[in-house]
């Protein structure tokens, strides 16, 4: 029995002794560990810090401005009415005599740039408890924006005093412009590569240091788009540069052999005229009973594309989307929740029209001005060969973008030795803007009507500008 008992001890004390010995080589282990990659960090980061350059990171911005020598004045042109054809002859009427008076005071009417008429009807909705909900037509609304360039300050004087008597115009801006942007732009970019070049020179100065080479450089430089709010005779151009440079502690340092890499953007806008264009009008109808509703929808429906026939515009160039219905409710104010009154059906149908010409676009909107249950959504200007313009449009963009390159390297005392990245932002690139290229709608000139029943002409624009965007990284030498 003791010999047992003593077994047993002994094989319990065993056991605990490989329990501890096991313990101590682990902690071993994980101090070696931490010891060896305490070490090799401590290495990496002697490593680190000895490869690295010590740079001087400086941010420096230039504005001037300068007496403008031509001008863009925003004119609109707005009138209502509750017959739609008389609405558009005093709308002709009236922007006949915004070009007696431009010819008045010398502005040719190549200086002048108008955008498509826009009509939309108005309304009188009831919220009194007797009709709650119920909506009264009032008429229409008409407006028309222009852009009148002028050449010289005292004819910008001279227009403004004769359009002042005119109640139905109102000028909403006047934009002042330089004609020799460009020449202007160098000027203000020399000046704030000097001064961010100083900035940096100081700063390595009192830190002890002297300044090396430049690594990388980022500018930018643009006409002040908000500084005609209060300088209406001046052109404000502001450049911007960010300067990395490397900071030598010592006369004998060398200078890396990092490359200087600078960045610039630059945009484009171009205006060509418009070929072919799109209208587009809407068909609407009330009416209590669904049926008779649907059938006169489709004697209107008739009706129109007959009169389109007679513009010899074909069935194939026409869009005819199907009938929209939905039901009409009215609501007391009173009664928040309530779903309301049945109030009838509206119905509308949408048509798209792809014109070829100026002539037909207007004599199309002249049919169409006498349907009181038409409305257009507008009549857009288009472009058939899109494409083409809008490559000529950025390889201009990227010939500008280079001469501002130049510029900022000239600035710098240096050249462009050769182009790193080029891309116009759709490259998920979070910092530029993601539309390559845009087109928008614009006017210059003057519509070509076919009877002199037609509305006024100029009631469409019949220009579309294009514009693009790209980014430059290059580097310097």
């Amino acid at each position: 029995m003791q010999n047992k008992v003593s077994y047993i001890v002994i094989i319990v004390l065993a056991f605990v002794c490989l329990i501890l010995s096991m313990k101590l080589g682990k902690q071993s282990n994980v101090a070696e560990t931490q010891n060896n990659s305490a070490v090799a960090g401590s290495s990496e980061f002697v490593d680190k810090n000895k490869s690295s350059v010590s740079k001087v990171a400086v941010y420096a911005k230039e504005s001037k401005k300068f007496a403008a020598d031509e001008y863009v004045m925003s004119v609109e042109l707005s009138m209502v009415g509750v017959d739609k054809k008389v609405l558009y002859r005093k709308m002709g009427e009236k922007r006949n005599r915004l070009f007696e008076i431009l010819k008045s005071v010398g502005i040719p009417e190549s200086n002048v740039e108008q955008f498509s008429l826009e009509l939309s009807k108005e309304w009188d909705y009831d919220y009194e408890y007797a009709n709650p909900g119920k909506r009264s037509f009032l008429g229409f609304s008409s407006s028309q924006k222009f852009k009148v360039h002028v050449g010289t300050k005292q004819l910008k004087k001279d227009f403004i005093q004769l359009l002042s008597a005119e109640p139905d115009f109102e000028i909403k801006r006047s934009e002042p412009q330089l004609k020799d942007m460009a020449a202007l732009q160098a000027k203000v970019v020399k000046n704030v590569c000097d001064k961010a070049l100083a900035k940096a020179e100081n700063y390595a100065q009192g830190a002890g240091g002297k300044l090396g080479k430049i690594l990388m450089a980022n500018g930018n430089v643009e006409q002040d788009r908000y500084g005609w709010y209060e300088n209406a005779d001046s052109v404000e151009i502001e450049a911007s540069l960010s300067l990395e440079m490397e900071l030598h502690s010592n006369e004998k340092a060398e200078s890396s052999n990092e490359p200087v890499v600078l960045f610039v953007h630059n945009n484009e806008e171009r205006k060509y005229a418009a070929d072919e264009f799109e209208a587009n009008f809407t068909l609407e109808i009330v009416g209590s009973n669904k049926k008779s509703l649907y059938e006169l929808m489709e004697k209107r429906r008739v009706s129109i594309l007959e009169r389109l026939d007679s513009l010899d515009i074909p069935r194939t160039d026409v869009d005819d989307f199907d009938i929209k219905l939905q039901k009409n409710r009215t609501r007391p104010m009173a009664k928040v929740r309530s779903l309301g009154e049945f109030g009838g059906f509206s119905a509308s149908k949408r048509f798209k029209v792809h014109v070829k010409s100026m002539d037909v676009a207007s004599a199309l909107v002249n049919v169409l001005a006498q349907e009181r249950d038409v409305e257009f959504s507008g009549v857009r200007p288009k472009l058939k060969n899109q494409d083409s313009l809008i490559a000529e449009i950025e390889i201009l963009t990227s010939q500008k973008a280079m001469e501002k390159a130049d510029a900022f390297a000239a600035g710098l005392g240096m050249k462009v030795d050769k182009i790193v990245d080029v891309d116009d932002g759709m490259v998920l690139r979070e910092y530029w803007d993601k539309h390559r290229g845009k087109l928008a709608q614009k006017s210059y000139g003057r519509g070509i009507l076919l009877d002199n029943n037609a509305p006024p002409s100029g009631v469409i624009a019949d220009s579309v500008t294009v514009g693009a965007r790209i980014n430059y990284v290059v580097e310097l030498q």
